[in-house]
């Protein structure tokens, strides 16, 4: 394998970088006194802040590696995942997110208990932290993929040391330190990906020479219905555009802390419509062109690219191109940093996510009211625990082959059967805490019999995409899969006996059909619907008192006209 040459320059750039990241988080971060600072920022974000934070985790290093890849491969096609978004935003905006906001969810695993039972909040713990952990092991195996033209090292060595940077970083800081650095890595994540673009361009020769020197089939926007095996439309679909998408904006962690964390319901929705209408598009350019530019330098000069791909692997494009097209070693230091600080963002908040999800509802439920500084401790703690099984994580997922097709077959085994209890729980009153159950067991021993058996029990949902042996309907099988955890809740539900009236009253605010008990939950009375009135006064008619309770004092004429 080639090695990217660099200098000193290069390092102190790179390293700089990474150190002022840190320290802003840091800095931000220095008041948590709390779990709820910790996780949750103290719920006082506003929607621009938490849309650039939630971009900034949701384009991670994986995109990096992933959708570039698949550019390089196969062209426009790599942005399809990226328009599959928009048929379940309704149900995200105005049903899951008011739901978890004002019944003050703060995990998945609590919203199975109050919807079902202590049952369903167990089975989904542990299909959360498996979620979670593959996506911090995909996400130290993709930065891994992307350094290491540079370093030459082996990739369980660069692994294992960016999951210490990381895993220290989020154990110290919380969701403060990532949503604050996540805004700033986010601007930075826009702006180099699209600095990359306009440089490739150049290097090319302009536009015209870049555009002619892609195959029609690379100009396309969807890759073909059902081929190649390792990339085609239906399969994606099901796969990342269904399972995985829905998955991750429904069940992760990670993003669900960003809905919390805002100031307000609008605010979620605000941040929730930003991301995807404005910021996603954008950074789907920004992922993407690195592979796109690839493929055409590569068709200029062939052997240029693949020469100093390790091994081949079309995972590392992204940094490649980027030491090809930067005019200037400093250019290149920072199109490095920005793939670091897409890393961070990704990792910081799944490694997060990771500590709530075991705080909340494996360790607090496990102990007698430990206090806020125990629970903070053991959050802190979690942080680096999760680390250090991610990294387990990235070296299984190192031996699959493909980021893309690694990340495509754990989507498609683990998702599905937390998507379907949601969808349910949320949408149909009558499904039942054994129906929850029975989707999560059944569901599970379903898709195992489908790796077992894939030609008995996936091949009706295959849509003629060709069987490979070693990696039999990796995509499609997600399909199955949903198919398999639907009828079991549907079926169970409907063979089990109609609930009582008190499972209504008890449910109230956690479907679609109550979601008007949610605000009163939220405030704990009855919510006034009527607008107040507004009195302007000057600020120096108000003194607070500078003791430990911050007392506020209104002078009595204008208490008398606030009523």
């Amino acid at each position: 394998m080639n090695t990217i040459p660099t200098s000193e320059l290069f390092w102190v750039i790179l390293t700089a970088y990474v150190f002022f990241v840190l320290g802003a988080g840091l800095f931000f971060a220095r008041n948590n006194q709390s779990t709820e600072d910790f996780f949750f920022g103290g719920r006082r974000f506003s929607w621009w802040l938490i849309g650039m934070s939630m971009l900034a985790t949701g384009v991670g290093s994986h995109s990096f590696a992933k959708y570039a890849s698949k550019g390089f491969e196969y062209g426009f096609s790599s942005t399809m995942t990226y328009m599959n978004d928009w048929f379940f935003m309704p149900l995200l905006l105005f049903g899951w997110i008011p739901i978890i906001y004002y019944m003050q969810v703060n995990s998945i695993p609590e919203y199975f208990e109050r919807r079902f039972n202590s049952t369903v909040r167990n089975l989904s713990t542990i299909t959360m932290l498996l979620y979670l952990i593959g996506y911090i092991g995909i996400g130290l195996l993709a930065l891994g993929s992307l350094l290491q033209p540079i370093l030459g090292w082996e990739i369980n060595t660069i692994i294992i040391v960016v999951a210490i940077i990381s895993g220290t970083y989020v154990s110290l800081g919380g969701q403060t330190a990532i949503i604050f650095t996540d805004f700033l890595q986010g601007v930075i994540l826009l702006f180099a990906g699209l600095l990359i673009f306009g440089l490739g361009l150049a290097y090319i020769g302009g536009f015209d020479l870049f555009w002619s020197n892609l195959s029609t089939t690379n100009k396309l926007p969807l890759a073909d219905f059902n081929s190649p095996p390792d990339f085609n439309f239906v399969g994606i679909f099901w796969q990342d555009g269904v399972v995985g998408s829905v998955g991750f904006a429904f069940m992760n962690q990670a993003v669900i802390m960003r809905f919390l964390a805002s100031r307000s319901v609008i605010h979620a929705r605000r941040a929730t419509m930003m991301n995807v209408l404005v910021f996603l598009p954008i950074g789907t350019v920004a992922v993407s062109n690195s592979g796109w530019l690839a493929r055409a330098i590569e068709n200029i000069s062939p052997g240029l690219i693949t020469d100093l791909l390790p091994n081949g692997n079309a995972n590392g494009v992204f940094t490649v191109v980027a030491s090809l097209v930067a005019n200037s070693e400093a250019i290149f230091a920072f199109l490095v940093a920005a793939v670091v600080a897409a890393l961070m963002s990704s990792l910081d908040s799944q490694i997060n996510a990771s500590a709530a999800v075991a705080v909340n509802d494996v360790y607090t439920p496990l102990s007698k009211n430990p206090s806020e500084k125990t629970r903070l401790r053991v959050s802190m703690f979690t942080s680096l625990l999760v680390t250090f099984v991610g990294i387990q994580a990235a070296f299984l997922f190192a031996q699959y082959g493909t980021i893309y097709e690694a990340h495509g077959a754990f989507h498609s085994v683990v998702t599905p059967p937390m998507v379907t209890v949601i969808f349910l729980g949320i949408c149909w009153t009558r499904y039942s805490s054994k129906a929850a159950v029975l989707t999560f067991v059944l569901g599970a021993a379903f898709i195992f019999l489908g790796i077992e058996y894939p030609q008995t029990l996936v091949q009706p949902f295959s849509h003629g995409i060709e069987y490979v042996e070693a990696k039999p309907w990796s995509y499609i099988r997600a399909l199955y899969n949903v198919v398999a955890c639907v009828s079991i809740g549907i079926i169970v539900t409907l063979l089990t006996t109609k609930p009582n009236q008190s499972h209504y009253e008890q449910i109230k605010g956690l479907t679609l059909w109550t979601i008007k008990d949610g605000p009163t939950f939220f405030k704990g009375s009855k919510v006034n619907e009527n607008a107040g009135s507004k009195i302007t006064f000057d600020g120096d008619m108000i003194k607070v008192l500078d003791d430990t309770d911050n007392k506020i004092y209104l002078p009595a004429d204008l208490m008398k006209d606030l009523g």
